[in-house]
């Protein structure tokens, strides 16, 4: 079962195409924001929580918003949802909050026709997760609504990390690159 599972996450990760538009615009959102706010529920939560970090260690501005001392988001700010539903609370309360408040929204979902997705400025599609049921994360995760070999989305968890290291690498890269005057 093991081998079936690897084979399976890797032969996934190769079918992620994110076109570099998508890739560049995200790096632009991200090195012009006064903050960065991050969410999700679950494992998703945790893929932001790691993205966080490597971002902190860049020394950017960033806040998980299911932290304690988080301040308010504002127009100069960006927010990244991650749900791979797209739907999922309170992710999208979250979503819709910030852009009331005019943050810039980065959705990172499986379903560009999702909720969160519509109202964001920028999708980053990550394959990997099923229609869900319900929008209720509890309700799904007690149901067992989740994939055979992979559960409880975790093929979309892996792929995102995979994709938000990558744009750490690029961050660094940027950065380290000599410019020319």
């Amino acid at each position: 079962m093991l081998k079936l599972v690897m084979e399976e996450i890797t032969s996934h990760i190769k079918c992620i195409d994110v076109d570099d538009k998508t890739v560049s615009t995200f790096k632009s959102y991200l090195k012009h924001a006064s903050k960065i706010f991050i969410c999700g529920f679950g494992e998703s939560e945790l893929v932001g929580k790691a993205f966080a970090s490597r971002l902190k260690g860049l020394d950017l501005n960033v806040f998980v918003i299911t932290e304690t001392i988080v301040p308010a988001i504002n127009k100069e700010d960006v927010l990244i949802a991650i749900s791979g539903a797209g739907n999922t609370e309170p992710t999208l309360t979250t979503a819709e909050k910030a852009k009331e408040r005019g943050a810039k929204i980065v959705a990172i979902t499986s379903f560009p026709d999702s909720e969160l997705a519509q109202i964001s400025n920028l999708v980053v599609e990550i394959p990997g997760r099923i229609k869900a049921k319900t929008r209720d994360y509890i309700e799904r995760r007690v149901s067992g609504e989740y994939e055979p070999l992979t559960p409880f989305g975790a093929l979309f968890e892996i792929s995102t990390r995979i994709f938000l290291e990558g744009i750490i690498a690029e961050l660094v890269d940027d950065e380290c690159r000599p410019r020319h005057f």
